[in-house]
């Protein structure tokens, strides 16, 4: 008896011991799983708004100086002997302002007769367009469609690479049907990639593609093209005569350290592995949820006034002093809205100006409600004046069409929006955010007056 006894203790605890070890097992590969995916995720999440980052300097880049040059090209269209007698002023004025213009040519008849400046690129002057067929049919495409077309990257006949703006000139503007030419703009390819970030992107692989003709197949031009096949990420690059695409595939190689987490932790033993994998549950789930209590609002599901005060903060406190616009957005006639169809209808309405605010702001940026009727947007990395109009008309604009509908009454709202950008002087958030207050009180004074 006291034999069976012993060998059933044994037993017993055997079987413990043996259920205790899985369970220290599972309990510590769990938490090394939850760790893995953790990591991954935020590693995934900072290299893709690098990306989106990336994707909109490019843009913007390309868009400003495009937009520059388009001013030369109006002057040829409207008087060509003028812009001919006065080449070396405009086109000299052009790169003065351009960040990324190495070079301007004219063509008339096609065949380039004037070129600025004139050293280092003697070998394009009359450079046929016709003798490379590469290149006149972006010239002629340009034409085709009656506005610019960018082209390239492609090797310049005075050396190097370099994207270029082709604007066909017509001498019987606006009917356009007597071509006389063109004005081709180069910009520097290399400096382009670097300047936007694209060559100093860390953390994975990036490639680029674009509809070379139309009804042409999609051709790789930057990186990899397998990248394609099966990317983590993907955006468009918008241009100003189509679309390219920027894709990436991001490498996680660094994580492999976690393996060897694992196995030390498996080391550690059953019990201590169990009781800190409750811990950091308990904890964890804590603070999950005081988190999102704490920075997120409530109503509208935003990012609050805690969260944008903080961030506003972050960015300012940093070495490397990033750019970026801080948008005030009020909802004109709010209380109207409160007073005559209840809070039930302001709660909706404000709603659903969050949820069309964070459609137009997308990727550019970071919505948040700052109480009341009042939401901020955080814009990362713009401070030119003309793309800080421009969104905030899309954001006027798409309040402005679309009519709210709340049981029978039908409401208009719209938006008064002030600004201010941060390039970094010596200003606090409290400054910052009395700069974007005031700007958009100016704006609703002047939406009251039209009243």
């Amino acid at each position: 008896m006291y034999l069976k006894s012993r060998q059933k203790q044994a037993a017993v605890f055997f079987l413990c011991s043996l259920l205790f070890l899985l369970v220290a097992v599972l309990t510590v590969s769990t938490v090394t799983h939850y760790f893995v995916e953790n990591e991954i995720e935020k590693e995934d999440e900072r290299l893709r708004k690098s990306l989106a980052l990336i994707r909109v300097n490019f843009e913007a880049s390309i868009y400003k100086d495009t937009y520059l040059a388009d001013s030369l090209a109006t002057v040829v269209t409207l008087d060509s002997q003028f812009a001919i007698s006065n080449w070396e002023a405009i086109s000299g004025k052009l790169l003065d302002k351009a960040q990324y213009v190495r070079s301007v040519a004219l063509a008339p008849n096609n065949i380039i007769k004037y070129v600025y400046p004139l050293a280092g690129n003697e070998q394009a002057l009359g450079f046929d367009f016709r003798t490379r067929p590469e290149q006149l049919k972006t010239v002629m495409l340009a034409k085709q469609q009656q506005a610019v077309y960018i082209a390239g990257p492609v090797n310049l006949v005075q050396g190097g690479i370099g994207l270029i703006a082709r604007y066909p000139i017509f001498s019987d503007y606006p009917l356009n049907q007597h071509y006389w030419g063109s004005v081709s703009v180069v910009m520097d390819y290399d400096i382009l990639l670097e300047s936007s970030g694209i060559t100093r992107f860390r953390g994975g692989q990036i490639a680029i593609k674009k509809h070379v003709i139309q009804s042409e197949l999609q051709q790789v031009f930057y990186g990899d093209a397998a990248i394609f096949d099966n990317p983590d990420v993907e955006y468009p690059i918008k241009l100003p005569s189509g679309m390219w695409t920027i894709a990436a595939k991001f490498d996680t190689e660094n994580l492999q350290r976690v393996t060897n987490i694992r196995m030390a932790v498996v080391i550690i033993g059953s019990v201590t592995a169990i009781l800190l994998y409750l811990l950091i549950l308990l904890l964890f789930r804590n603070y999950q949820y005081t988190h999102k209590a704490a920075l997120q609002d409530e109503l509208t599901h935003l990012p609050n006034r805690r969260f944008i005060i903080s961030e506003l903060s972050r960015l300012i406190k940093r070495n490397n002093k990033p750019k970026f616009t801080l948008l005030n957005i009020d909802l004109n006639d709010f209380k109207l809205v409160n007073d005559e169809l209840g809070h039930e209808a302001g709660d909706d309405l404000l709603r659903y100006i969050a949820k069309q605010l964070t459609k137009e702001v997308g990727a550019k940026g970071s919505v948040a409600r700052f109480g009341g009727d009042e939401f901020l947007v955080l814009l990362y990395e713009i401070t030119d004046l003309e793309q800080i109009e421009s969104i905030i008309t899309q954001l006027k604009d798409s309040i402005a069409s679309q009519p709210f509908h709340w049981g029978k009454h039908q409401l208009e709202p719209s938006l008064s929006i002030g600004y201010a950008s941060y390039v970094g002087q010596n200003v606090n958030v409290k400054e910052l955010l009395s700069d974007a207050d005031r700007s958009m009180y100016q704006q609703k004074l002047i939406h009251r007056e039209k009243l």
